[in-house]
């Protein structure tokens, strides 16, 4: 009779498909492999290192001098995993059970904050497994989905975005307008999972024609206004200004807007635009927005229905 060989790593890979947890750390051993990953120190590895302070709070715990919940491990830990997320679940699941918090308290960052900052997609799927509060705000009125998205962002942050989606995070006003100015493939997820097409997420647009076409396709208003009075054309006015705007793509803006009847005018004098309008642009291009922008539009009066105008009798 043959026996049947199977190979470590095809054994450990059939494990890991099935569902099966490996098995749980210790403390001590968490933190053995932490100190071996090098995500823990005993002296500091460069200037901006401070892992060595978690090892430092971890003697105290030991030492019984401190409690667990005294040092926010699971937000250091996952810090000091890096970008690079060499933060295992297995680790930080050692320190969750021994009852390190996984909820932010007192505006302090949350471990589902940093999760999604670092892209950590496994940490934050446990952390939400786990109980952690999906709608958490830190001092600066930022959740997670704030921490997830920005200009750096990697495939992991987007990972991430839609983990948070899946669990009814609700998108803000910061990650829409994000969305809105970066990419507009995720903009379309925000909107379908609840985001507002604010005054600000569409003037954000004027730097995105794609999701401004987006906007406006799903019914976006091109006449609100921002607290400080800005609006869809002064924001447009603001970026053609600064000289990052292609003839081409403000051209394809320019007809999405006059197209949607957007409020080009402003009380400001000719020769005061004229310093906006950077004189690399073609001079067709600069004559246009001159006009659109000093043409005081013309009033507007309701048809009359002529089944109601009663005849005067002499």
């Amino acid at each position: 009779m043959k026996r049947l060989v199977l190979p470590a790593a095809w054994l450990l890979a059939t494990l890991s498909a099935s569902g099966k947890e490996a098995p749980a750390l210790s403390m001590e051993e968490a933190m053995s492999r932490l100190l071996s990953y090098g995500i823990v120190n005993e002296t500091p590895a460069n200037e901006s290192d401070d892992s060595v302070e978690i090892l430092r709070h971890y003697a105290k715990l030991i030492n019984r001098d401190e409690e667990i919940g005294d040092f926010p491990y699971c937000v250091r830990l996952i810090e000091a995993g890096g970008s690079d997320n060499k933060l295992p679940v297995s680790c930080l699941r050692a320190f969750v059970k021994a009852g390190a918090p996984i909820q932010g308290e007192n505006g302090d960052t949350s471990p589902l904050q940093a999760a999604a900052e670092a892209g950590n997609v496994k940490v934050a799927e446990y952390l939400l497994k786990a109980g952690a509060d999906v709608h958490y705000m830190d001092a600066a009125f930022k959740t997670a989905m704030d921490y997830a998205i920005g200009s750096d962002m990697q495939s992991a942050h987007f990972e991430v975005v839609r983990l948070l989606l899946r669990h009814n995070a609700m998108p803000t006003a910061e990650s829409m307008k994000h969305a809105a100015r970066f990419d507009t493939n995720l903009l379309r997820e925000l909107v379908n999972h609840g985001g507002r097409m604010t005054a600000e997420v569409v003037n954000t647009a004027v730097w995105n024609a794609d999701s401004l076409a987006y906007m406006l396709e799903m019914g976006a208003s091109l006449h609100g206004m921002e607290e400080n009075g800005l609006n869809v054309t002064h924001a447009l006015l603001q970026r053609i200004s600064t000289g990052k705007c292609g003839a081409d793509e403000l051209v394809r803006i320019l007809e999405m807007l006059t197209k949607h009847h957007a409020p080009f005018y402003t009380r400001t004098p000719r020769e005061e635009l004229e310093l906006f309008i950077p004189d690399e642009l073609p001079t067709a291009l600069r004559e246009r927005l001159l006009t659109l922008y000093t043409t005081r539009p013309l009033p507007t009066f309701p048809e009359t229905d002529e089944t109601d105008v009663e005849e005067v009798e002499e």
